[in-house]
């Protein structure tokens, strides 16, 4: 028996049936009933643990874990790596906001803890992101880049678990050459210079795969609970780690069936893990769970370019670019992908299928619901195609009987033609509201920002007219016209403000443009009655 956690379950079951609801209420500064059924789900899932860890302190001593030859780390290209992609990442970090990081921002960094971890008002809530931002803010201020240093953690942090995911289905070359091209990534840059939590994300889906493949592999519990946790925090940071938890899930079947497993003693082991996983998860959103329930679970997405499935692969291909034809992209990268995954098929099906289910269940069901289909949804899974690309252009010059060396040189060439694409990252903020707002406030006349823009400058410029609604802009038009009129995504105008958009193309001129990375991004300025 193991006193110390016997005691840890007794003090947890006690707290969970002795506490009152309202007592919780307290503790997060939240009016009592503020906050509905959230208390009683925490005591319950804090009860479930509880005995969870009564019922281990008289496990028997751990199952045996089969013996794994321990591999050495090649401590010196790592820390190279790991430097220049910090580097590389705190370039330009203190840039003007966008506009989903201005949302998070305003609705759950600014907020104190208390609040952040009581509140889940929409699907842009990155609860353990917002944490981390928060904690950065007291301690560095509210700027930009203090928002954006925990997507910065995550980001480098993620170059460590895509080497051991790689090593552990393709070897230590391959998988330090897509770590090396994962350092010098645009995408990667990118979303760790975002004030969201896809970085952690990516970062929890690589270990939590590590963690799976390993632990099938040495039969060690120790292992399986650091998955449950790394399972749980994922899902903490963004619920599209369930697709991650749930293509597990679906192998480990597929295998327990095939193989006839459930004769083996622990069989049941991955799934409880998983189970645990999402148990631990649904404690840490418990007190903000039925918000999420009631309005974040009901955000709906309406018709458009970005509900189009053709418009993600355009958009993807646009970036990708890296001076070919977008057909030459799609068709050899198409090939290599196809050829890497098959190959790492035949050597690992568990693996192979791990690295493109998540991707395939998260796609079709978004597209089912009739959800924005964004490229940041797949962000998750860049590290599977980073290793499946790589292993399929090594494997390439394998088929054709040349010697290793073009193999490196091949790779080596794929990680420079990345490089290439780099400065790009710096070229533009985001999306340059601040340029923007320069460049109207000096002519000193009323300007108006509508659409998503209005909620944009409600942080950059909150002395603007700012109608966020048609009927709000129409009733300003039908008032006091404005000279000056600032915009941004007419995709989401089009489809959310059409008699906006109406009155903005009949009556409104774009007279400057400020470009951002961000696709489709770019800040609009426009005069009234302005000729082109």
């Amino acid at each position: 028996m193991k006193r110390g956690t016997l005691g840890i379950g007794l003090v947890l079951l006690l707290a969970a049936v002795a506490t009152p609801s309202s007592a919780l209420e307290a503790l997060f500064g939240r009016a009592p009933g503020s906050l509905t059924s959230g208390p009683a789900i925490f005591k319950i899932l804090l009860a479930f643990h509880a005995l969870l860890l009564i019922l281990w302190s008289f496990r028997r001593p751990e199952l045996e874990a089969r013996p794994v030859e321990r591999q050495s780390l090649p401590w010196l290209p790592l820390g190279v790596l790991t430097a220049l992609a910090l580097v590389l990442r705190l370039i330009h970090l203190n840039t003007c906001l966008w506009m989903d990081e201005i949302f998070a921002v305003m609705d759950n960094i600014s907020p104190p803890l208390n609040i952040i971890l009581t509140s889940f008002a929409s699907q842009n809530q990155h609860m353990l992101f917002s944490v981390l931002a928060r904690i950065c803010v007291v301690l560095f201020g509210l700027n930009e880049w203090a928002v954006r240093l925990p997507a910065v953690f995550f980001g480098v942090a993620s170059l460590w678990t895509l080497f051991l995911l790689g090593r552990r289905v393709m070897g230590d070359r391959e998988a330090l050459l897509a770590t090396a091209l994962l350092t010098v990534s645009y995408h990667h840059i990118w979303f760790s210079q975002n004030a969201r939590g896809y970085s952690g994300l990516l970062f929890f889906t690589l270990a939590a795969t590590w963690l799976w493949l390993e632990a099938e592999r040495r039969g060690s519990l120790r292992l399986w609970f650091f998955y449950s946790l790394c399972g749980a925090l994922g899902l903490w940071t963004h619920l599209t780690m369930a697709f991650v938890l749930a293509s597990h899930g679906l192998i480990s079947l597929v295998q327990l069936v095939v193989r006839r497993g459930w004769r083996r003693p622990g069989w049941w082991i991955p799934f409880a893990s998983m189970l645990l996983a999402g148990t631990l998860a649904l404690q840490l959103h418990a007190l903000a769970l039925p918000e999420f329930l009631r309005t974040g679970l009901g955000e709906v997405s309406l018709p458009s370019e970005w509900t189009d499935p053709l418009w993600v692969v355009r958009e993807a291909l646009r970036s990708l670019k890296l001076g070919f034809s977008s057909v030459a992209v799609l068709v050899v990268g198409g090939l290599v992908m196809a050829l890497g995954w098959l190959d790492l098929h035949r050597r690992n099906a568990a693996a192979a299928w791990s690295f493109v289910l998540p991707g395939i269940i998260s796609g079709g069901l978004m597209l089912a619901m009739g959800h924005n289909l964004w490229p940041r949804f797949f962000f998750f899974c860049m590290g599977f195609a980073l290793l499946i690309a790589m292993h399929g252009a090594l494997r390439l010059v394998e088929l054709f009987r040349l010697p290793s060396q073009v193999g490196l040189g091949l790779a080596g060439l794929l990680i420079v033609a990345s490089a290439l694409t780099v400065p790009r990252v710096y070229r533009y903020p985001k999306q340059d509201f601040t340029g923007a707002r320069d460049y109207v406030e000096q002519f000193h006349q009323p300007v108006a920002a509508v659409g998503l823009a209005a909620n944009a400058y409600a942080w950059y410029a909150p002395k603007w007219e700012r109608p966020v609604t048609d009927q709000a802009f129409l009733e300003l038009y039908a008032a006091r016209p404005t000279e000056w009129l600032v915009y941004t995504l007419p995709v989401h105008l089009k489809a959310w403000d059409p008699q906006t958009w109406q009155v903005v193309t009949r009556d409104y001129r774009v007279v400057r443009e400020f470009p951002g990375t961000l696709g489709d991004g770019t800040v609009y300025v426009c005069r009234r009655g302005a000729k082109p």
